[in-house]
């Protein structure tokens, strides 16, 4: 048989598709089984976690800290993040929500946060959604599960939208969704963001391809808001890089020049269409998401916070051999295996004429430059307004194609196995495989301790079974080409058996990396004896950390953003969208530079509370120190909590009444006031009562963020900064009732660009529709 014999037994990839042709009705039973074969393997890599706990997380992170420490606890998660910020978030979020609210606004950090427009809380996405729907112990596990099947039905939809079997497209969504670069950052927006890469890739080939032309932008525009309202701007930077990489890549072997044929221009306008249709219909995060992350000091002054050094070059080898450097895949997430890339090589040598296997390979090249070419990264950094995207992070992207590329060497070993050039390829690649692991036994590892070295070891043996299966699935296909039964039913039979051989083996490598990365509890929401003896003594009021720098091991108090876990608030926050407003603040009131408040780092803010006078000006009430070291000057020791001893702020409110100057200007800045109660009929809303016989001057401990409107007695209140950071105002004599909402103007404006975007969609999908029957 000849490569052209290659050709026609796969046929080219999508090239009936959009031409009027009426295709027969398929069963769809296969599809079904290959799409629960993907579904069943991401429940598969959250199992052994799952086992211990339905609660995803990692719980044990909080054991070295402040009131969650655990005298001699071993800590084996690395993924931090996740429990001081999205497990917070969620539980807010969903509170928020189950109570009738619009998740907008996290009242437990610092003076109040933004919520749903930190980009990274993602309260609209797909995954939160679904979230909503469970119970609140479950909602953060759902979300993870949630995001692992848009990954695998994405890639899953691509190989059957490049017209390969049900076999194939099993191992591409399987392939992708545990690949080590994505699972990596499961449980971030990152990971959410950047599993929706197949299904725009699989958008992309549908507008290019023409036919239903309203229906294909459609796709593009919803997929791509999907994408956005799943959180994080700078992976969505880098989606949008390998999208443009993907369209182009096809649109270019189009050109007559390079001997192609077929409209350009049309189709990249649908391209420009949708993904502008796809920005308006995500505008009710985008508007006021960009409008806060204008303050914000990560991106205002932290152009360097998001640099980073790109994948070491050699990390490359890890794609196929896992763990030969001695470390885990939490610290080399490119792993994929030998049967992987050796599909992807043999799919990429034997198919390299197809439009869409060349421009998977672009995806694959540039993609991989981004990731592990320091000078790639270089350039990418001295760009304007990206400087904060971790362009190492294009890896997952590059996943993507190389699951795309294994998904038509599978296509090529099931339907082509009697080949003779398929299973040459498949067995010289298995064969080389062989000989470089012979190889690095006989180097042996050098210099790695007893832990690495039996890493290194897992890695290799696992290499190794991956090649014995692969070389003795090749030997079954030539076993079975000189026979009798190649020529009948039973031939394509066995070859299905091996690439399900090839499937199962790569699943259960792919799962043994990924799973030791998760851990969970079954014993969510419970709080430490320490936690709830302060929520009890503290109530809704401000608590301060004293001079110990948080972020540190043993810290203080509750972590922040885990103190929203136990209703507790906190002048401490870890937050993208920190505004800068906050370090000027400090360094106003206090003459000190942030850092020696106990700031550690960009999107962390953690004053160290060290007088009442302090305290007042912020509003805070309590003030945690650790035991035997001096409290706040001017506080009152209430009791011992834990290691911890906990002072009262005399006199310190939310909501304080300071009597306006005789020239109508507002006081001194630690000027004395009457506190004023407030209540708050939701999580975004202030309300007050005053009553004074002389002009006053409100001064308020919220977060001065666009989207805070005020009234008094009904009518407009006009607001202004206090301290940097707080917001102040007016207020004449006598009785007033007195009101505070966060809704923003631009978010407001986003639901209109969002609302008319969708009429538009959907008024031209009817006509679409209309046409077509006529």
């Amino acid at each position: 048989m000849t490569t052209n014999a290659i050709e026609v037994t796969t046929a080219p990839l999508g090239n009936d598709a959009g031409n009027g042709a009426v295709s027969p009705r398929r069963s769809p039973w296969p599809d079904l089984l290959g799409l629960a074969w993907v579904v069943v393997s991401a429940v598969v890599l959250l199992a052994p976690a799952l086992s211990h706990g339905a609660s995803l997380g990692p719980y044990d992170w909080l054991d070295k800290y402040g009131l969650t420490r655990v005298p001699g606890a071993v800590v084996q998660d690395i993924h931090g993040d996740q429990i001081i910020q999205m497990i917070p978030w969620t539980q807010l979020a969903w509170i928020q929500v189950h109570q009738g609210h619009l998740p907008l606004w996290n009242p437990y950090s610092a003076l109040g946060m933004p919520l749903a427009f930190n980009w990274q809380s993602a309260t609209f996405s797909l995954p939160s959604l679904v979230g909503y729907l469970m119970p609140l112990r479950l909602a953060f596990t759902a979300q993870v599960l949630v995001t692992l099947v848009v990954a695998g039905t994405g890639a899953y939809a691509l190989a059957r939208v490049l017209k390969l079997d049900v076999l194939a497209a099993a191992f591409a969504g399987t392939v992708f969704e545990l690949s080590g670069a994505f699972v990596f950052w499961l449980g971030w927006p990152i990971g959410s963001v950047l599993s929706w890469t197949g299904w725009l890739f699989v958008a992309v080939l549908l507008v290019l391809r023409g036919g239903r032309r309203v229906r294909h932008v459609t796709l593009l525009a919803v997929v791509m808001a999907a994408a956005i309202y799943a959180g994080q701007p700078d992976p969505l930077v880098v989606l949008v890089l390998s999208v443009f990489v993907f369209a182009i890549a096809l649109l270019v072997q189009r050109a007559p020049l390079l001997g192609g044929s077929g409209p350009i221009l049309k189709p990249a306008v649908d391209l420009v269409l949708g993904v502008g249709a796809g920005f308006a219909l995500a505008a009710p995060l985008a508007l006021p998401g960009y409008q806060i992350a204008g303050n914000a000091i990560r991106i205002v002054e932290g152009s360097t916070f998001g640099r980073q050094v790109a994948f070491p070059l050699q990390s490359l080898g890890y794609l196929v051999f896992s763990g030969l450097n001695g470390a885990g895949p939490n610290l080399n997430p490119t792993y994929l295996g030998v049967i992987v890339v050796v599909l992807a090589v043999s799919g990429l040598c034997l198919q390299r004429r197809r439009p869409e296997v060349v421009a998977l390979v672009a995806v694959t090249v540039v993609m991989g430059a981004v990731a592990f070419l320091q000078p790639v990264e270089n350039v990418l950094h001295a760009l304007p307004g990206v400087q904060a995207v971790r362009w190492y992070r294009s890896a997952v992207p590059m996943m993507l194609a190389i699951a795309g590329l294994s998904a038509v060497g599978m296509h090529l070993l099931v339907g082509a196995f009697r080949d003779r050039l398929v299973r040459r390829w498949l067995g010289v690649e298995f064969s080389i495989a062989a000989v470089v692991l012979l190889l690095i036994g006989i180097v042996g590892a050098r210099g790695l301790t007893s832990g690495s070295e039996s890493a290194r070891n897992t890695g290799i043996a696992w290499a190794a079974v991956e090649t014995a299966v692969g070389l003795a699935g090749v030997g079954v296909l030539a076993l079975v080409s000189r026979r009798r039964v190649a020529r009948d039913r039973r031939g394509p039979v066995v070859s299905k058996m091996v690439g399900m051989v090839f499937l199962v083996c790569v699943t259960a490598f792919l799962v043994a990396q990924g799973a030791p990365l998760w851990h969970s509890t079954s014993s969510y929401g419970a709080a430490t004896p320490g936690e709830a003896a302060l929520q009890k003594a503290v109530g809704t009021s401000l608590v301060g950390l004293g001079s110990v720098r948080c972020f540190l091991v043993p810290g203080l108090g509750i972590h922040p953003n885990v103190n929203i876990l136990y209703d507790v608030d906190e002048l401490a926050v870890y937050d993208p969208m920190l505004p800068r407003g906050y370090y000027q603040s400090w360094a106003e009131v206090t003459r000190q530079r942030p850092n020696s408040a106990g700031v550690a780092r960009i999107s962390s803010y953690c004053p160290a509370i060290t007088s009442a006078s302090i305290a007042r000006v912020y509003g805070v009430s309590f003030v945690l120190e650790a035991h035997g070291r001096p409290g706040p000057r001017g506080g009152v020791f209430v009791e011992r909590i834990g290691h911890e001893d906990l002072y009262r702020i005399p006199g310190a409110s939310a909501a304080t009444l300071t009597p306006t100057p005789s020239d109508g200007e507002f006081p001194p800045l630690r000027a004395s006031g009457t506190a004023v109660p407030v209540s708050h009929p939701n999580p975004a809303s202030w309300k007050l009562e005053t009553n004074s016989a002389s002009a006053q001057t409100l001064r308020l401990r919220l977060t001065n963020v666009p989207g805070w409107h005020a009234s008094i007695d009904g009518k407009p209140l006009e607001l202004e900064s206090y301290a940097g950071i707080m917001l102040q105002a007016h207020v004449p004599p006598g009785r007033h009732v007195i009101e505070l909402n966060y809704w923003p103007s631009t978010f407001s404006a986003g639901i209109v660009l969002a609302f008319v975007a969708a009429v538009i969609l959907l008024l031209a999908l009817i006509t679409e529709a209309r046409r077509h029957r006529r």
